[in-house]
């Protein structure tokens, strides 16, 4: 019995060294190995994109540039939004017309020329031109955190606008974010009440990412666990620990936006996109729990899922169409026009979804 006993106690701890080891040679190989192993230098091997921090730390690892940060509020912004003031650029151009004020992230900043996106469709539109003038603070790589703070920099700067808050669904997850590219501000829940965090921006990006280490305990479990289990790097699985987080910190914003716009007595509506392939296919939790919410506090609102699916029938809808390129899931000028469309749709008729 004893030597049995013993046995087992030298095989265990034989097994353990064993996976020590099979960890440590792992990472030499990672991270000091030849080039032929850069397939498993994908950070989404190891971590999810959209809410894990260390899917962007080993991003920065793996050889990426980490992002310049030229805001010290927001991280960064683009190059039409002046610093310091986040007046637009094109503000000198509205004249005596209604301004309209475009929310989002790079779906509403758009990932082609600006005669494509919303801003060249609508502006060149005689009809919406003879009244309105749009002016695009979407921003790539936002999330809801950041749309929410430039909402709240710039809707004082604009006489009696009309607003456009559009928002990717996927910016819910990266309200979790600390980083993406470089260091985004973000919101935890104290007492049921917003705290912003991640104040101030660190303009050295390098010492930013270098002072916060990769915190996986194993990657060799991580790689074995995500090539088995797939579903367990999804956000959209059941199993996600953090999509109550998810919904607290969305829907405190959302509300905070909505109400600020009502006690401004401003008209506005909630714009929200989804990945160019998913028209046509089942809602995801986050559209199931926005059309909850958006119904609960009256809260207009467009799916552009919908606007797409007009377009098209469940058997000819093909996703290439909308999108730049199979590399570039943005919506091209086709989806652009499309939504642009409905929101001129929405200016005349005051009818949101």
């Amino acid at each position: 019995m004893k030597d049995t006993l013993v046995n087992l106690m030298v095989g265990v701890v034989a097994a353990c060294l064993t996976l020590v080891a099979a960890e440590l040679v792992y990472r030499a190989l990672l991270f000091h190995g030849p080039t032929y192993l850069e397939n498993l230098r994908d950070p989404g091997l190891y971590a999810q994109s959209d809410s894990n921090d260390d899917y962007w730390k080993l991003r920065v690892a793996f050889g990426g540039t980490p992002a310049r940060r030229n805001d010290p509020l927001l991280g960064h912004i683009k190059s039409d939004i002046v610093p310091n003031t986040y007046l637009h650029a094109n503000a000198g151009e509205i004249g005596s017309r209604t301004p309209v004020l475009f929310y989002g992230d790079s779906f509403a900043g758009c990932a082609v020329r600006s005669e494509d996106c919303f801003e060249g469709i609508l502006n060149s539109n005689r009809e919406f031109s003879a009244k309105y003038y749009l002016i695009n603070y979407g921003v790539g790589s936002y999330g809801l955190d950041q749309i929410y703070l430039l909402y709240q920099k710039t809707i004082g700067l604009y006489r009696n606008p009309i607003v456009v808050f559009s928002f990717l669904d996927a910016d819910i997850d990266r309200c979790l974010l600390t980083m993406r590219e470089g260091q985004k501000p973000y919101f935890t829940m104290i007492n049921g009440q917003l705290a912003l965090r991640g104040l101030p921006i660190e303009m050295d990006q390098r010492k930013f990412f270098a002072d916060r280490p990769v915190a996986i305990t194993s990657y060799l479990w991580r790689l074995v666990m995500f090539r088995m289990f797939p579903g367990s790097n999804d956000a959209n699985s059941p199993s996600d620990p953090q999509r109550s987080e998810k919904k607290k910190l969305a829907e405190a914003l959302l509300l905070k936006v909505s109400r600020d716009l009502q006690a401004r007595g401003l008209k506005y509506m909630f714009l929200v996109f989804e990945g160019l392939h998913r028209p046509w296919k089942p809602l995801n939790w986050r559209i199931v729990f926005l059309a909850d919410l958006f119904s609960k506090h009256h809260m207009p609102h467009i799916w552009v899922r919908m606007s797409i699916e007009r377009s098209s029938t469940a058997k000819d809808f093909d996703h290439r169409k909308y999108i730049v390129s199979i590399a570039d899931p943005h919506p091209n000028r086709l989806a652009n026009s499309i939504v642009s469309e409905r929101i001129l749709e929405w200016l005349r008729s005051g009818i949101t979804d």
